[in-house]
């Protein structure tokens, strides 16, 4: 299938001849859900910053449906409707007094009518849960509904793709796993998602594609389950596969999983593929 955002050699260094990013090459499918995995400071959120045209390289390019990024006012605009991004520190992101009038920027940005803007809003609120915070201010919420309230104005534009940066961090298990049943209806809805993380667990519960970061660069990009099953491909960024994917390799390695059955997802999905032993 062919890319709706896509970057290719990818170049950029910060002020000081700082190196982020490194001859870098991405491809991101619609419909998919893509995890940039890597360790802390390999520059995934300065990627991110790339894809939604924040940041401009210095070699090299992103293009959205085939077509390089428009780095003029009207052009970021447009692009930014088209992929929204989600910074990893809601605070960052929100500055409103109240909820509504936070999610409410994009769509007014965008020039839609107080009408449409409140029904996007309103929609918006209502997929992520949290109708009933509208009228909230904004500093009176927890870290979890925040980075909801977060997530829902990069929603209320209707972007094709939603760009994540670290979400589950500083949220509580509770809370993260709410957020990530989120992703998962957002999806399921149609949205392509991509989320950065060096959560491998995370990885392997929400995404369907993985591209492995390490120092700028893209060391390789596959199915999750092709990447988080390979020890030695991962020991490249520093990490190992999830203790599930562990698991469910060495029950494989001895017969104890059935021929062909895809990887685990989670401990419940890994113990029911062994329940028939318990027969």
């Amino acid at each position: 299938m062919s890319a709706i955002l896509s970057a290719t050699g990818l170049d950029y260094s910060y002020p000081g001849g700082v190196p982020a990013l490194r001859r870098l090459d991405l491809k991101i499918t619609a419909g998919r859900k893509l995890a940039i995995l890597g360790p802390n400071g390999a520059g995934k959120s300065t990627l991110l910053l790339h894809l939604n045209g924040s940041l401009r390289p210095d070699r090299g390019g992103v293009l959205l449906a085939g077509q390089p990024g428009d780095y003029t006012r009207r052009g970021l605009i447009a692009w930014r409707s088209r992929v929204a991004l989600v910074l990893q520190d809601a605070d960052d992101q929100i500055f409103a007094a109240t909820v509504a009038e936070d999610v409410s920027f994009g769509p007014l940005n965008q020039g839609l009518t107080g009408a449409e803007a409140a029904a996007r809003v309103q929609g918006a609120l209502q997929a992520l849960g949290i109708a009933d915070l509208a009228d909230r201010p904004t500093h009176m919420l927890s870290g979890g509904q925040k980075k909801r309230v977060a997530i829902a104005g990069a929603v209320a534009m209707q972007p094709e793709i939603l760009l994540l940066d670290e979400p589950t961090a500083g949220l509580d298990r509770t809370a993260a796993d709410q957020l990530i049943t989120l992703l998962h209806d957002l999806a399921r809805g149609g949205m392509t998602l991509v989320f950065s993380t060096h959560d491998i667990e995370l990885a392997l519960l929400l995404a369907d594609d993985v591209a492995l970061f390490r120092n700028g660069a893209v060391l390789a990009q596959a199915g999750a389950e092709t990447v988080l099953a390979d020890a030695n491909l991962l020991a490249g960024a520093g990490l190992r596969p999830p203790v599930v994917v562990d698991l469910w390799l060495g029950a494989r390695q001895r017969g104890l999983c059935p021929a062909g059955a895809p990887m685990p997802r989670s401990v419940p999905e890994f113990l029911e593929m062994l329940a028939p032993l318990a027969q």
